[in-house]
């Protein structure tokens, strides 16, 4: 079976910029859970999404690549074979997620039935793993402890003003 060409261009991301991007999805959640808002699916969707960076980049801290799937189930398995100490909570809430998770559920409507962890139970889970995952990635011979380094540019227009 031949990649396609999307999966050979795109390079293979360091631990440092995983875990970077793991901890803007986390903030983001705790942020909107903060609030108390009725925003359930992107909630699900910004956890959901944080632990997947967060165990990629455990997995690069590792070793030379990480799996490219969004199967919270398979990198769990792959992050415990190389030494990731996950709680039960962790097992249980990722058996949970990814009934929901593999129909991209949290992005999109999905009908069927599925059951998923209490929003405050996930948000500890994940919490916990973003504080395992950060002191080792931190430790991770590739990185110096100021973090990492987004090899990206990103312009910003805001709206053109008439003069």
């Amino acid at each position: 079976m031949t990649k396609s060409k999307k999966q050979q261009i795109v390079p293979e991301s360091s631990a440092g910029v995983f875990l970077v991007m793991a901890q803007q999805y986390h903030q983001a959640a705790t942020k909107l859970a903060s609030l108390g808002s009725d925003a359930d699916s992107p909630l699900y969707f910004l956890y959901t999404h944080a632990i997947e960076l967060a165990l990629k980049a455990y997995l690069r801290s590792q070793g030379p690549s990480a799996p490219r799937t969004h199967s919270l189930s398979v990198l769990l398995k792959k992050s415990r074979q190389l030494g990731l100490s996950a709680s039960l909570d962790l097992k249980n809430v990722i058996e949970l997620l990814e009934s929901e998770n593999s129909v991209h559920g949290f992005r999109y409507f999905a009908s069927g039935s599925t059951c998923i962890p209490d929003l405050s139970f996930l948000g500890e889970v994940v919490d916990a793993l973003m504080s395992t995952v950060v002191a080792v990635v931190r430790m991770a011979p590739e990185l110096d402890n100021e973090g990492a380094v987004v090899g990206k540019l990103t312009l910003r227009f805001s709206k053109p003003v008439m003069k």
